[in-house]
């Protein structure tokens, strides 16, 4: 087992599961905001926390793009082919 087959089972351990994971919960989050904030029409304060929790959600939706970005880049500086990560199939 070389050293490169070890870090690419490693990847596409990492991108093929936590990586949607991550990036699901963060759409959820925002959409959470969303809602919040459509639901506190006539409450100021709680507009204000929801549009707290809009804005960390869109943070984190462009920090982990970002991170995906990096990932992209190191991946192709070692020569490890790794795709965009899926959602798989743990049925079979």
């Amino acid at each position: 087992m070389t050293f490169q087959s070890i870090i690419q089972g490693l990847l596409e351990i990492l991108l093929g599961v936590a990586v949607p994971l991550i990036v699901s919960l963060a759409v959820v989050y925002f959409l959470f905001g969303i809602v919040k904030y459509l639901l506190s029409a006539g409450d100021e304060t709680k507009r204000k926390e929801s549009i707290k929790v809009i804005t960390f959600g869109l943070i984190a939706l462009f920090v982990m793009v970002s991170v995906w970005g990096l990932v992209s880049l190191i991946t192709n500086t070692f020569g490890v082919s790794v795709g965009i990560p899926q959602f798989r199939n743990f049925s079979n």
